[in-house]
């Protein structure tokens, strides 16, 4: 008798994680309301999969079901060692993992090296919704990320090429013809784009929704994303010398090629070659 209620259970609960395996897989392969987003995505952010104007982020950028699992090291401060990337610091084993202490212009701070993990961020975009940086990870894609400013001209310069404009950006120092090949990357959606800003169109203020929301309409393009970072979190995080300032990322949100360059030359902690051309290399 107790070798049939047990097999009994065992049969029930077999069935019953298969039901949950293929309850899963249709979730994740169904998109009932056509939005862009299967059904697990929308069930598991909180939006009506039955609904395509309840949607996750109005962008249409991804969404990672599976970001929770990942390992947030968080913006460390600069309170007790190992510091955090942007502390001052006067040798390497002062700053945490995957960081080092560099000289730039007039101070000396930790900043991150290839493999640094960037830690969990969440800002407002361009249509006014609360992106997480992490929902760009695991698919399968590198990741630029621009740390920005809007008064800065040549950051406006960027945005205006990234735009459809190539006239201005020429006249750059550090412009050299193979970035259109990181511009068509971008265009055809082969490589995530993410613009972070922390200060708006006057030099010091803090950069609010509405002018993330005024760049993009000024430049627009579908397939870069506009995040305001009114804490400087990552401007802090990467110390750069000079806007825009660029970083590589791989999928799993790890650090592929810092935004830095040779002592002395028009790229230092500013990162437009290094990061683009490892972009145009790794698609290849």
């Amino acid at each position: 008798m107790i070798n049939k209620i047990i097999l009994f259970i065992f049969f029930i609960t077999f069935q019953f994680c298969q039901q949950s395996d293929l309850d899963y897989s249709i979730l994740a392969n169904n998109d009932t309301d056509n939005d862009g987003y299967t059904d697990l995505q929308e069930q598991h952010f909180g939006s009506d999969p039955k609904d395509n104007l309840s949607v996750i982020y109005k962008g249409g950028w991804p969404y990672n079901v599976d970001k929770e699992h990942m390992i947030d090291i968080g913006f460390r401060g600069c309170g007790s060692i190992p510091y955090g990337n942007g502390c001052e610091c006067t040798e390497d084993s002062q700053c945490m993992e995957n960081s080092k202490c560099e000289i730039l212009f007039t101070s000396q701070n930790c900043v991150p090296k290839q493999g640094a993990q960037l830690p969990q961020f969440i800002g407002v975009d361009q249509f006014g919704d609360y992106v997480d940086l992490y929902d760009f990870a695991n698919q399968d894609k590198l990741i630029l990320i621009e740390v920005s400013t809007i008064w800065a001209k040549p950051s406006s310069v960027m945005a205006e090429w990234l735009s459809g404009n190539s006239d201005s950006i020429k006249e750059m120092r550090w412009w050299q013809d193979n970035f259109n090949l990181v511009k068509d990357l971008i265009d055809d959606g082969d490589i995530y784009y993410i613009r972070v800003l922390h200060q708006g169109a006057v030099k010091g203020d803090i950069i609010t929704p509405d002018e993330v929301a005024y760049l993009h309409n000024a430049y627009p393009h579908k397939n870069i994303i506009n995040i305001a970072d009114p804490q400087a979190h990552l401007k802090t995080w990467v110390r750069p010398t000079g806007y825009p300032s660029l970083m590589l990322f791989n999928p799993d949100m790890t650090l592929h090629t810092p935004s830095e360059g040779n002592n002395g030359d028009a790229q230092r902690r500013r990162g437009l070659k290094a990061p683009f051309e490892a972009a145009i290399d790794y698609v290849k």
